[in-house]
């Protein structure tokens, strides 16, 4: 998202603006506060390490992010709330979605360029918490191995 940091160099605080987007390994120019060399100061090279997010896996401009759904909406279908680094969305889940599959949201990625993955999470609920009559219907005639 960008924004600035603050650096302390040689009891000297310097403020850093970090461009929103920026990938690990890139370096930033801070010129005039490096150290000094025949009465002139140099520049200040900083490279960048943005730390994991515990949310979202980067690929360049793309974004992966696991999301929980429901194992009724995973069969049926439906829409779940997504939140994103921008919005809160709704995402349309298709009709025999399986566990692990991705689905693309275009253009909700790094910098609104890249796109955001959805890797579906299925949710299965407690059998206690099923109606009898469904539990023992579905304990009867699930198929194995499914």
């Amino acid at each position: 998202m960008g924004g600035t940091h603050s650096v302390n160099l040689n009891g000297e605080t310097i403020n850093i603006k970090i461009p929103a987007g920026i990938e690990s390994g890139k370096k930033l120019r801070v010129r005039g506060k490096g150290e000094s060399y025949r009465g002139q100061r140099g520049d200040l090279i900083i490279e960048i390490n943005v730390d994991k997010s515990i949310e979202y896996e980067r690929d360049g401009l793309n974004l992966t992010k696991t999301i929980d759904v429901p194992l009724k909406k995973m069969m049926f279908g439906g829409k779940v709330a997504v939140s994103t680094l921008y919005k809160e969305i709704n995402v349309k889940i298709p009709k025999n979605s399986k566990n692990g599959q991705k689905l693309r949201v275009k253009g909700y990625g790094v910098l609104d360029k890249g796109d955001l993955y959805l890797k579906l999470n299925v949710v299965l609920p407690k059998v206690e918490n099923l109606d009898k009559d469904l539990a023992k219907l579905m304990e009867e005639k699930l198929p194995e191995g499914v």
